[in-house]
């Protein structure tokens, strides 16, 4: 077996699917259009977070093959990253920039990048 091993959360038709590698990625694939996604993507990116802090690695999120979200969703998001702020884990969020809604809503997370480069918003 290699050193890469993925699990994956499924909420409806949003999934998560975490692998672990160098860093820790998580892949937002599907749709998140659940009225309260934060029961389902909170404990998800907080497990993943804690994991990356104790096994020292960044945390990857990749939102670029995700095909839609509700507005609820992004509070999860937002909720998350405020916790990883405060902490000592690393984030990477990296999004599609040429789709207008995920430029939308993920530049203005800009506003939680961190001087020392542990959270950062990436649109390629």
């Amino acid at each position: 077996m290699n050193n890469t091993n993925s699990q994956i959360f499924t909420e409806d038709q949003l999934q998560l699917e975490v692998v672990d590698g160098e860093d820790i990625e998580v892949r937002w694939l599907g749709k998140s259009v659940q009225r309260n996604p934060s029961q389902f993507i909170i404990p998800a990116l907080s497990d993943v977070i804690k994991r990356g802090v104790e096994e020292n690695k960044a945390i990857v999120w990749d939102f670029r093959q995700l095909e839609y979200m509700n507005s609820s969703t992004i509070t999860p998001v937002i909720k998350t990253l405020e916790m990883v702020k405060k902490g000592s884990g690393r984030v990477k969020l990296i999004y599609n920039k040429t789709k207008k809604w995920q430029d939308l809503s993920f530049s203005a997370l800009r506003i939680f990048e961190t001087k020392d480069g542990r959270i950062q918003v990436i649109g390629l």
